[in-house]
């Protein structure tokens, strides 16, 4: 299938688009060979780009993606409409949405194709919502069922449309033409999708259609016209359109380029020419052509070379060089134009000269180019080539590709994929053409609409439906007249009367009075049938008087008489075969009504049959190793089967010499029926239980009738019990040729009958007259004994109810005594590979022994039923004399075994357990278990493990493995997250060479049947598919450095069951809390199952600066999987939570939106963590809460009391209250943010809302005030109160988060803690891993906005702690006469009302400074380290100590103290001093800054913005900065940020700093939205992903590999940085450096040795600070892959 040659150029590109102009889902550029999926804006959808490939990418239609976005993020889409609850979108089949969207009690009418709410639905009668027609909602003419009229009109035009509505191409006409349309729909059933059946109104039965398919589609089948005969209903002509008729066109796949060449050389030497022209031409390199990067392209395939004979000196020779476009990689061929450029033809020539003079010695002249062809593109197998040439169509299921077509299936076949290039011919029955499922085949039972079994056979018993009647039919449906009958009749009784005969008037003797009569019935048919059946002497029956009576005949000889031909010799090779062409045996009866029916048993068909004193008995084995002494051989066509029998049991009767008979039904020379007499015969094999009968193994033997084939002589050589004929080619059918199983192509019938009277007399004929074919065996070796070990009852397990798998044989006692059967039967396993046992014992047949051959079936436990003991062979019978095989363990280890990386095998099944003497080396321990496995065919592995709980100790131990079963808790130390129970086993596996070993999959065995049965256990629940649902790879990210994931292994054996294996992970996964996703994805010895978490990634898809920016979410996988599932049962919403201890806390569900989309959020507000801090309480650390019953937690609490806050019920004393934000739908635990913050007392509500960022970043969010300035901090030194009760708070908030967040959804595995501003310099302090609080251990991650751990006003001196107190009592009047006595000075500050004693530290906070400010205490920061956690931290531009302290300067304004604020300006100038207060540095920093000014009250302003700025340099940005690098120096993940001075600034709620308030989502609320622009908003989403995705990994980024995020990707800082780089969360993200670079070179520089030279540095001792000395350590419980994963 290729292109006819043409010059191929450059070509741009050329969208495609469907016949309104709309964007087609798929893109396809032919010229590159690249495919991708747009949206419905034709913007690229991320990860779907394909190139070359035969595939194309799987599109999803705007409701799928719209559906998925839902599914992975839970946000539903919200219309305003109605006030109604949003939607989750649901789509057709075809990918459209329904008509139809319900959410909770309302429902909306949508367009189909864009989801636009065009009505809302109404309740029908029956109460459930409906909606118009899409027809009717889109205003087209409709038929009364609301389908759409074929034929569209308006005023100036008619048209054709489809099924859906769409305009089909190229039918509209102008009215003016006055040409009328045909749009009838086809009156044969059909549906085509992308397409459209346009037919004519029927002419004489029969109705023409043509198939038009969609805009950007094209014909695949071979015909666009259909007749259809309109009376039945069908397509004529075996020709109908499929369903998948249109197809896209798909770039090119293929290049071609071909050569013809004459060769002067004998015909005889073709073959020799052959072989040395391929070797030639690919031992020169020929056949390869370099690529400009480096790798080579093989041009050469099987078809590269094509001999044939011109004339006897002549070869013809077609070279054809073919490469798949596939291997052709796009970097350096990106274009056809270069490929045709590489496949050159001239090239190509060169190379094939030099092999022709290569080989010109073998020629008798010079090779002769006859023509050459220059690169042609085609197509490969599984498609065609357009009508254009310019692309390649898919064939639809239903067809094949062949000679440049897609053809339809023909009958018999169905084809249930796309792109093959073959039909599957139906298992049973037949098919019409072009199925397309297995489904369609249906048998002439099924077709007819009778009875039939569950495969689809007619059952016997068959009613007419006409008559009323019932009647027995056979195996082909084919009905027994004579069985007529007006009762029903059972299949049982029809299958007895089946095995019987009606004789033809013709065959039946009448009025034969000396026909021996067994007995008279007075009864109907089936019963005198039945009594016929169970006599073995019965041979036929009369049956007359209306069917009433009957009469049983025995098999004597005078109740049939038989006639034959006359009689030559000869047949196939054997001259002593006796051959008659026909045979005609008659009955004979007594009686003549002239309604006598007589029927005859089908002789071969019994088991057992007696005549005249003999019996003839049909063995269960279907040949005779020998024993045959005379063959007849009749005619099929002229003789039956029931004949042939009853002539051969009748002569075999009357010769001494006959033992019985083989009688054999085949198809040679046009059909035979062959009867071998047989005499003493020495073995009887191939029961028809056997396994290598039923298919279950292969053995060293041959059934059936003995066919071997001889492909040289093109013969067969037919053993028939010792006689053999030669078979020729000639002699066998057309349809019997080609056949893997030529037996089940030419025997049809087999059977062996032994006289049982002669064996259980004599065992057979034993006169020395009686000449039977010899057989000929070799001498049998008594040595073979000593390769196996006698069995006795306590070796063996005996169930009889077990049915093993058997080879069976029947040895003659005539011809093998008891010592030579046992050597014989041993031989014989010895020879088996698959024999482990061999029994011999006494046969039910008379005159046999019975040897037995069984397959090894030991089973010695598993993991979960563990058996410490040797295994014992299961035996369904005592022992007698049974043997089993001995392993020989001699020689070298025959398999590699390779390690499987998992620790734990769940249900696994354990062949053999050996236990290794405790003085074997290990070496030589682990040889032998190999060995082991290498001799057993059953075994899969082995595992080379200690056993804690052997007797005994630790014992070494071997086990064998028929399965490895379900292997989980991977050795992988890159995941962080387990599903299974890893805890340790009794079962040691480490260290190497102790694990479990796997035995290459190619050596496992091939007769899996005859290993003992071992299955996947089943699940405890059954799972439902709609819990669950199968994603597209364009809803899947993947990223290797993912360290949340499960791997499961289902070893292959146990999984193939596709459907059960799945359901096995997908129910594991569910069995796990948290687990979330599967994926699925089959490896050569496992189904691999990997299980993650909740790992959706969510970001902004378009530009943050768009109008309309959107947001999407992925799952991100660790490797790529076929088939990935996705939980849509979600965790139930709670709004009501059981706290221990404690009692209930009532929350409150809310519904949170972002734009035009809706998600539901859980709040429980107001949660008291720790008791109230009041009275006694006042100054001490954080007490565990002591609620109990019902708690309300609808309504936020008041939040601590700050500085500055005037007295109001929104801020109180007892503020130990926390807030949880969590989303109502989760598939599992999700990340948490703990974020303190004390809300102001003058905003309303006192709360900062976190639904917003645990809706977009589908996280729980938690919120917590704690206590601030002296209420949090107070510190009277080591006799009194000892301060740090704000850190306690804190500190109690992540223990209540790590007790009980998991109750509503949290992992607290995973916990950030973030906080703002002084909040955040304090939390900073959680990451000493030497502090005396111990809360390092219950986070993960810290988010600090505004704070860090180098503040250098973070930390206090105790003297200083002390002096603030004195200066706080001395306010309040509670300095008592004795300045020792901390005890009454205690009283009196904790029963000061919390008002008064706030009013007094804001008044001393206003004229102290940073550095007299009540902070932690903590004497010595030596012997210390800093935890690294992944830290995001950043600063902003409107930050500062002024801004900060805007409210304790209103509250002094308010006092009326008007110094206030001068003193105010004053302390901050002396901060700059350091903290040794160097007025050097005080000096210089004023000279820095310009802090000098006027008089005025401009000046006075420069001045005050001077001073916010060197305060925020050397307060906030340059510690902030610090800590980055440091952080960063120590390979920690660190990311910056740096929020600029904006208009939103100044508009913004100036009491929540403004980049906490665009990472909450503050702008998206409505009651902000007045404040914030769109611009605004847009940021805040941006802000939200980030801050979102660095709680769920540790990093700001969605995911590392996620291009199709419109975020710029946050660079993290590097440790070589100097100064780092930031992110600017500007409407524009852009990153940058040099971040207060000369301000912060000024602190860090001059300022450290300005303060060196302060002279006043023994005044009292330095305020301690957080150094860079501290070192930051990674904890060891983080692997180096997650600290690697985004660097």
């Amino acid at each position: 299938m290729f292109l006819p040659p043409h010059h191929r150029s450059y070509q741009p590109f050329t969208p495609q688009c469907d016949a309104d102009g709309h964007w087609l889902h798929t893109q396809c550029y032919h010229s590159s060979g690249q495919c991708w999926c747009v949206d419905e804006e034709g913007e690229y959808v991320q990860n779907t780009l394909s190139s070359r490939s035969l595939q194309l990418p799987k599109c999803l239609t705007r409701c799928q993606r719209a559906q998925a976005h839902m599914m992975l993020s839970g946000w539903l889409k919200s219309y305003d409409i109605t006030a109604a609850s949003p939607y989750s979108p649901q789509c057709e089949e075809d990918g459209r949405f329904s008509v139809l969207q319900t959410g909770g009690t309302a429902g909306w009418c949508v367009n189909p194709q864009t989801g636009e709410v065009m009505q809302t639905a109404v309740k029908g009668a029956d109460g459930q919502m409906t909606c118009p027609s899409w027809c009717r909602l889109k205003g087209s003419q409709c038929r009364r069922d609301g389908s759409f009229i074929p034929l569209q009109c308006d005023v100036t035009s008619c048209w054709c449309v489809s099924e859906d509505g769409q305009e089909v191409g190229g039918t509209r006409t102008l009215r003016q033409t006055g040409r009328t349309l045909s749009c009838d729909r086809p009156l044969c059933p059909a549906a085509v999708t992308h397409g459209a059946l346009v037919c004519h109104p029927a002419v004489d039965g029969r109705q023409t259609c043509d198939l038009v398919c969609h805009h950007g589609y094209q014909i695949s089948l071979p015909a666009s016209i259909f007749q259809c005969e309109t009376e039945s209903g069908k397509w004529s002509g075996g020709n109908h359109p499929l369903e998948g008729a249109c197809q896209i066109s798909q770039p090119l796949q293929s290049v071609s380029s071909s050569q013809l060449w004459l060769l002067s050389s004998s015909c005889s030497q073709i073959s020799h020419l052959q072989t040395l022209l391929s070797n030639t031409m690919r031992g020169r390199g020929t056949c390869s052509v370099q690529l400009p990067s480096g790798p080579s392209l093989s041009l050469c395939d099987p078809s590269l070379l094509s001999l044939q004979c011109d004339d006897n000196d002549t070869l013809k020779v077609l070279i054809q060089f073919t490469a798949d476009l596939s291997d052709l990689p796009t970097f350096d061929l990106p274009d056809l134009h270069d490929i045709s450029l590489v496949v050159n033809e001239s090239r190509l020539l060169d190379r094939v000269q030099g092999v022709m003079t290569y080989i010109r010695s073998t020629l008798t002249s010079e090779p002769k180019l006859v023509s050459m062809m220059t690169a042609t593109f085609g197509c490969s197998r599984g498609f065609r080539l357009t009508s254009d040439g310019d692309g390649c169509v898919l064939c639809p299921a239903g067809t094949f590709s062949g000679e440049g077509a897609c053809p339809l299936c023909p009958q018999g076949t169905y084809q249930d994929e796309k792109g093959r290039d073959f039909c599957n011919r139906c298992p049973r029955g037949t098919s019409p053409t072009g199925a397309s499922s297995v489904n369609q085949c249906v048998t002439e039972c099924q077709r007819r609409g009778l009875r039939c079994s569950g495969e689809g056979d007619f059952l016997p018993a068959q009613p007419d439906f006409l008559s009323g009647r019932w009647r027995c039919v056979n195996s082909k449906g084919v009905g027994l007249d004579w069985t007529s009958s007006e009762e029903p009749l059972t299949d049982d009784e029809c299958s007895v009367v089946s095995r019987f005969q009606p004789v033809p008037k013709s065959d039946v003797i009448v009025r034969a009075e000396n026909a021996e009569i067994l007995q008279r019935l007075t009864s109907d048919l089936t019963s005198c049938v039945k009594a016929c059946a169970e006599e073995p002497s019965c041979h036929h029956v009369a049956l007359f008087n209306g069917q009433t009576h009957c009469e049983l005949y025995s098999t004597h000889t005078l109740n049939t008489h038989c006639n034959t031909s006359q009689q030559t010799s000869g047949f196939l090779g054997n001259p002593q075969a006796e051959l008659f062409d026909s045979l005609s045996c008659s009955v004979r009866v007594r009686g003549g009504a002239s309604d006598l029916v007589v029927i005859r048993k089908k002789g071969a068909e019994f088991s057992l049959q007696k005549q005249q004193q003999q019996s003839f008995e049909r063995m269960r084995m279907k040949k005779v190793v020998s024993g045959v002494f005379r063959t007849q051989v009749f005619s099929s066509a002229q003789t039956s089967l029931s004949d042939a029998h009853r002539f051969c049991q009748d002569g075999c009767r009357r010769d001494t010499c006959c033992d019985g008979f083989i009688l054999n039904q085949n198809v040679l020379n046009g059909g035979s029926l062959l009867c071998g007499w047989l005499s003493a015969p020495s073995v009887l094999m191939c029961g028809d239980e056997d396994w290598d009968v039923t298919g279950q193994g292969q053995a060293n033997r041959i059934c059936g009738a003995g066919l071997t084939y001889n492909e040289q002589q093109k013969s067969f050589v037919f053993d028939f019990g010792g006689q053999n004929f030669i078979i020729m080619d000639s002699a066998l059918p057309a349809e019997s040729k080609n056949k893997k199983d030529y037996q089940a192509a030419i025997i049809k019938f087999q059977a062996v009958y032994l006289n049982t009277d002669t064996f259980s007399a004599a065992g057979g004929s034993s006169s020395s007259s009686c000449a039977a074919a010899a057989e000929l065996r070799p001498p049998l070796d008594a040595s073979v004994q000593q390769k196996f070990k006698s069995l006795s009852e306590d070796d063996v397990l005996v169930d009889p109810q077990r049915k093993l798998s058997v080879l069976s044989f029947l040895l003659n006692k005539n011809n093998y005594n008891s010592q030579q059967a046992l050597l014989w039967c041993l031989t014989r396993c010895d020879s088996e590979p698959l024999c482990a046992v061999a029994d011999l014992r006494d046969s039910d047949a008379p005159g046999f022994v019975s040897c037995s051959l069984l397959p090894d079936s030991r089973v010695c436990g598993a993991y979960d039923k563990p058996l410490r003991r040797p295994c014992r062979p299961l035996l369904d019978r005592s022992p007698s004399h049974t043997y089993r095989k001995k392993v020989d363990l001699s020689g070298a280890v025959k398999s590699f075994y390779q390690r499987v990386s998992f620790q734990k095998m769940v249900s696994y099944s354990v062949r053999s357990r050996v236990s290794m003497s405790g003085d074997t080396p290990l070496s030589d321990g682990f040889r032998e278990c190999e060995r082991r496995c290498d001799e057993d065919p059953c075994c899969r592995g082995i595992g080379f493990v200690r056993d804690t709980k052997s007797a005994g100790g630790s014992d070494l131990v071997c086990l064998s493995l028929i399965s490895l079963g379900v292997q989980t808790c991977a050795e992988d130390d890159s995941t962080t997250w387990r599903s299974q129970d890893c805890k340790p086993s009794v079962i040691k596996t480490t260290p190497d060479p102790f694990g479990w070993y796997q035995k290459p999959v190619n050596q496992w065995s091939s007769s899996p049947a005859l290993c003992p049965p071992f299955n996947l256990l089943s699940t405890k629940s059954n799972v439902s598919l709609d819990q669950w649902t199968l994603l597209s790879l364009s809803s899947v990210l993947v990223d290797p450095s993912l360290s949340q994931y499960d791997v499961i292994h289902v070893s292959r054996d146990i999984a193939s069951d596709p459907e059960k294996t799945r359901d096995w992970c997908l129910h594991a996964c569910q069995e796990a809390e948290s687990c979330a996703a599967v994926s699925l994805n089959e490896v050569e010895s496992a189904t691999r199952c990997v299980l993650y978490p909740d790992t959706t990634a969510c970001g902004l898809s378009s530009s943050p600066t768009s109008n309309s920016p959107s947001y999407s979410c992925r799952l991100v996988l660790r490797e790529p999987a076929p088939q990935v599932y996705l939980r849509t049962e979600l965790l139930p919403m709670v709004t009501s939570v059981s706290i221990p201890g404690h009692g209930v806390l009532q929350g409150v569900a809310m519904e949170t939106s972002i734009g035009s989309e809706k998600k539901t959020i859980v709040q429980f507000l107001g949660i008291p963590y720790a008791r109230p801090p009041i009275g006694s309480l006042r100054f001490e650390a954080a007490q565990p809460a002591d609620w109990s019953r019902t708690w309300d937690a609808t309504a936020p609490r008041p939040s601590c009391i700050q500085p500055g806050d005037l007295e109001s019920s929104s801020s109180s004393e007892d503020c130990l209250y926390l807030n949880v934000f969590a989303p109502a739908a989760q598939r599992g635990r999700v990340p948490v943010l703990v974020f303190f913050f004390n809300p102001p007392a003058n905003q309303s509500p006192g709360l900062l809302d976190g639904s917003a960022l645990a809706a977009v970043g589908n996280i729980v969010v938690v919120t917590a005030s704690y206590r601030t300035a002296a209420l949090g901090f107070l510190n009277t030194g080591s006799s009194g109160l000892h301060g740090n009760y704000g850190l306690s708070d804190q500190e109690a908030v992540l223990r209540w988060v790590n007790a009980h967040i998991p109750l509503v959804g949290g992992d607290n595995m995973r916990v950030t803690v973030g906080a703002e501003r002084r909040g955040a310099d304090i939390s900073s302090l959680h990451l000493l891993l030497s502090s005396s609080f111990s809360s390092s251990s219950l986070f993960q991650r810290m988010l600090l906005m505004g704070g860090s751990a180098f503040s250098p006003s973070l930390l206090q001196t105790l003297p200083t702690s002390r002096w603030q107190a004195l200066e706080l009592a001395k306010k309040l009047g509670c300095v008592t006469s004795d300045p020792a006595d901390d005890d009454e000075m205690i009283t009196c500050l904790r029963s000061t009302p919390v008002h008064m004693l706030n009013a007094a530290q804001t008044k001393l906070l206003a004229v102290s400074g940073p550095f007299q400010a009540w902070s932690p205490v903590r004497q010595s920061v030596t012997n210390s380290s800093f935890r690294g956690v992944d830290l995001l931290l950043g600063t902003s531009e409107q930050d500062g100590l002024i801004s900060r302290a805007r409210r304790i300067k209103d509250f002094e304004a308010l006092q009326g103290r008007a110094d206030g604020k001068t003193a105010f300006y004053e302390a901050l100038s002396r901060s700059l001093g350091g903290v040794t207060g160097s007025e050097l540095l005080k000096e210089a920093a004023s000279w820095f800054y310009s802090l000098d000014h006027s008089p005025s009250a401009a000046g006075y302003s420069l001045f005050s913005r001077a001073l916010n700025n060197a305060t925020r340099d050397l307060f906030i940005i340059c510690p902030s900065l610090k800590m980055a690098s440091h952080w960063a120096n120590s390979k920690a993940n660190v990311f910056l940020y740096h929020l600029p001075s904006t208009s939103a600034s100044n508009r913004a709620d100036v009491s929540v700093p403004l980049d906490v308030q665009l990472a909450f989502g503050i702008p998206h609320h409505s009651i902000s939205s007045q404040r914030f622009t769109s611009s605004d908003r847009r940021l805040s989403l941006a802000v939200m992903s980030y801050v979102s995705s660095f709680i769920r990994s540790g990093n700001p980024n969605p995911s590392p590999v996620w291009a199709e995020s419109a975020l710029p990707r946050w660079q993290q800082v590097l440790s070589s940085e100097a100064p780092p780089t930031y992110l600017q969360l500007s409407p524009t993200l852009q990153h940058q450096q040099g971040l207060s670079q000369k301000a912060c070179s000024f602190w860090n520089n001059l300022g450290t040795r300005l303060s060196g030279l302060s002279g006043n540095l023994g005044a009292e001792p330095v305020q301690p600070v957080l150094t860079l000395d501290l070192p930051v350590a990674v904890p060891s419980s983080q692997s180096q892959t997650e600290k690697d994963a985004y660097s």
